[in-house]
């Protein structure tokens, strides 16, 4: 901008209109245009020397009725053409230049912006309210939590019913197909009927959008609980919107304040009790909490099947020279009594079964990560038997309970074979009673032992205690005695 009072000065300085264009950088013209401007405010015929609001006024010198008018032609043809077979602004640009017309694609470009904001309709949405019963919804969200001090990323499943507002999430290591069915009969189960229809989003884990059709496994699933199954269209999430506040609500409500706990274990049931308080408060235009409202829906829901869903993958595992199977990068003993090279693997969501046929060889709490191994001291003792020193620096030696590790260490170190007896105790009775037996001991002062654990355990001094429960099914009515007096004086 310039400066009209330094021109003024510089003029009354040189007296020259060009050599204050040249001080100033700019036009001579320019220079005698506010000069000229600045006499006749003084003289009174102009009352500002600089406009306030300056409107430039320029003409076009590219950009003709006829290019905006083939422009709007072509946005107008969009709309009668599928979605993929549209024009989009670079063809458009092509097809602009090739009528003879030089344009530049970024004036195209505002063109076609400033027509879609006055031109194009608008999408409308149609607000929904399914009867009771009819609908549920799924989704997943991430989440951070800090497990013994270490950072991980879990998923949220969340499932929600949509006339309720009931809702119901667990935490997941992975967010995988398996995890997805197993949300669905861990709700299933907690609500105690099935909903009509349940809507899910863009999952591969449901619905396969380049073959566009839905996984094998899942319709398995649908098909045992009876329920229909929609997806909703991509970049649409307005269509299952419940879902959606779902997962930031609860993720809020439950993780907010907490995100540290010790086990994994501690922060599902934190999130359990977190969903309880949720659903027993009200909710914003309903005029029943989410847990009366579902008592109302289960009345229009469906039952739940007899049977329950097998929720596990399959492999055939092969055994390693160390008693060992592989899955997921994770380790799992197998019994060394099993002569097989080769053993049945069942990996559940939360457990990883070994079996041989129907038989039922080992079970494992299921790993996640990569590296972890999940040793039972008793399928290796038939091989200690053989080599008592291997027991020493064993990896399995580590997984069992502390206070075992301490009876080895302080009165069996050189002994192992006798060590070994002890362990056996655990396959004749449990690790509890075992630890149970070695606390009794201690507590009086004794020395653990095969026999005097042996003893302990014999007597049945661990167990649990059941409550004693008395049914009385047949009720007998209290006697009229008058009638026997009356068959007495019959007799007399």
């Amino acid at each position: 901008m310039v400066d009209v009072q330094q021109m003024e000065t510089l003029y009354r300085l040189y007296g020259s209109y060009s050599q204050v264009a040249r001080e100033l950088h700019t036009s001579r013209n320019t220079v005698k245009k506010y000069l000229r401007q600045i006499d006749e405010v003084r003289e009174g015929t102009r009352t500002e020397i600089l406009p306030e609001t300056r409107i430039i006024h320029q003409p076009k010198r590219i950009i003709t009725d006829e290019i905006v008018h083939q422009i709007h032609q072509y946005l107008k043809e969009n709309e009668n053409r599928p979605k993929k077979q549209r024009m989009n602004g670079k063809q458009i640009h092509q097809r602009v230049i090739q009528s003879g017309h030089q344009i530049s694609y970024t004036t195209i470009k505002r063109i076609i912006q400033r027509w879609k904001q006055t031109e194009k309709a608008r999408e409308v949405f149609i607000l929904q309210s399914p009867e009771p019963g009819y609908r549920a919804e799924f989704d997943w969200g991430e989440l951070s939590l800090n497990i013994q001090g270490v950072w991980i990323r879990v998923y949220l499943a969340v499932m929600v019913l949509t006339d309720s507002l009931y809702r119901f999430a667990r935490i997941y290591r992975k967010e995988s197909q398996q995890e997805v069915i197993d949300c669905h009969m861990q709700f299933f189960n907690e609500i105690q009927r099935v909903p009509e229809v349940i809507f899910y989003d863009n999952l591969l884990a449901v619905y396969d959008y380049h073959r566009k059709c839905f996984q094998d496994t899942f319709i398995r699933l649908a098909t045992h609980y009876g329920f229909s199954h929609s997806v909703c269209n991509i970049r649409s999430p307005h269509e299952k919107g419940t879902d959606e506040e779902s997962v930031c609500f609860i993720r809020s409500q439950a993780f907010s304040e907490r995100n540290t706990f010790e086990s994994f274990t501690e922060a599902q049931n934190w999130l359990i009790s977190s969903l309880k308080t949720i659903n027993e408060n009200h909710v914003y235009r309903r005029e029943l909490i989410p847990a009366e409202g579902l008592i109302q829906e289960q009345a229009h829901m469906k039952p739940l099947p007899t049977l329950e869903y097998s929720n596990y993958i399959t492999r055939t595992a092969k055994i390693s020279k160390y008693s060992l199977v592989v899955f997921d990068n994770n380790y799992y003993s197998v019994p060394d009594t099993f002569r097989s090279r080769s053993i049945t693997l069942k990996a559940y969501v939360d457990r990883i079964d070994l079996t041989d046929g129907l038989n039922l060889v080992a079970s494992h709490q299921r790993f996640y990560g990569k590296g972890n191994y999940s040793l039972e001291i008793t399928h290796y003792l038939k091989t200690f038997a053989k080599k008592p020193g291997a027991l020493r620096h064993s990896k399995v030696l580590l997984q069992v309970h502390e206070k075992i590790q301490n009876l080895y260490h302080e009165h069996y170190l050189d002994r192992p074979q006798e060590f070994l007896e002890i362990l056996g105790l655990i396959k004749d009775s449990s690790p509890e009673g075992l630890l149970y037996a070695i606390d009794h001991l201690r507590e009086n002062g004794i020395v653990p032992g095969y026999d005097t654990l042996r003893l302990i355990l014999s007597q049945n001094l661990f167990q649990i205690v059941e409550p004693l429960e008395i049914f009385d099914p047949i009720t007998v009515d209290e006697p009229d005695l008058t009638v026997y007096d009356l068959l007495m004086r019959c007799e007399a």
